[in-house]
């Protein structure tokens, strides 16, 4: 445990951060434009202050993704990442963390772009 730079438990947070920003990201963007539309009087009312927002949101969450992703890559190659990591040793426990990172943060990033695309193209409450 002495060779290691960094703990389990920062790989943890390190892991779930980006799909923690995915769920809230989207939790956003659906509850912010059912807002604007929810008196649902006037079907064609523009919303695009609810567009604005998501777009600024949907801008920094994809930044945080990307940069948690670049992060744990740089740490896993830093490592000598090669997987596999199969072995039951704090060392191929930590790279394979790191991996884990890496591939959830890209997951993450196009799961922001997918929810985001209906909010985005939208125009109006239809």
């Amino acid at each position: 445990m002495l060779g290691l730079r960094r703990g389990t438990r920062d790989s943890l947070v390190t892991m779930i951060a980006a799909p923690t920003v995915w769920a809230l990201h989207f939790l956003l963007s659906y509850v912010w434009v059912a807002s604007a539309c929810a008196p649902n009087e006037n079907v064609f009312k523009s919303i695009t202050t609810a567009r604005i927002g998501v777009a600024v949101a949907t801008l920094l969450a994809l930044a945080f993704c990307f940069f948690a992703g670049l992060r744990a890559w740089r740490e896993w190659r830093e490592a000598g990442g090669e997987p596999p990591h199969d072995q039951p040793t704090e060392h191929d426990r930590e790279r394979q963390m790191e991996l884990a990172s890496v591939l959830l943060s890209g997951l993450s990033f196009l799961a922001i772009i997918f929810t985001a695309l209906p909010v985005l193209l939208v125009w109006d409450c239809r």
